[in-house]
């Protein structure tokens, strides 16, 4: 009696094409939501010094932080809530202890999540938040030791 041989598929290998195809989709991915951060950038620097424009920014953005998908932001979304914070306490002049530049970067990440115009539509099921969550972490990355001063200045002003 012959014994059956078992067969096995080995596992199927991305053409160089396909990964060349989705290195080029991800860099163009990647260079248009750099360009849609700087553009938030420069749109941010016009609200460091206008305190009636950044309440209106904390005020859009807390009721759009009610609606968003917090499961998409991952362990970033306290940090959103927090730079959410900082910006009213700048606003209302009860926290300065922050760099322009900081600040700047803190307005973009927010101007960038509530606008409408992303990188990819809000709309799209599962990824639709994915370029927001990104711009988020991009920020958090740059402004987390004052993000976690600010936190420390909260606990201990009240």
């Amino acid at each position: 009696m012959k014994k059956a041989k078992a067969k096995t598929k080995a596992p199927k290998k991305k053409s160089a094409s396909k990964i060349r195809r989705k290195l080029e989709r991800d860099s163009r991915l990647k260079a248009r939501l750099e360009a849609e951060f700087a553009r938030a950038v420069i749109s941010a620097k016009a609200y460091v010094d206008d305190p009636l424009r950044l309440r209106d920014l904390f005020q859009d953005a807390a009721k759009a932080a009610r609606s968003l998908p917090t499961d998409s932001f991952g362990d970033t979304w306290p940090y959103f809530q927090t730079m959410l914070r900082l910006i009213r306490g700048y606003y209302r002049g009860e926290y300065h202890e922050v760099t322009e530049s900081t600040l700047v970067i803190i307005i973009a990440a927010v101007i960038y999540v509530v606008s409408p115009l992303d990188v990819i539509p809000d709309a799209i099921p599962a990824i639709g938040f994915l370029d927001d969550a990104t711009v988020v972490a991009l920020a958090l990355q740059r402004t987390r030791q004052d993000l976690d001063d600010f936190m420390l200045w909260e606990i201990t002003a009240s």
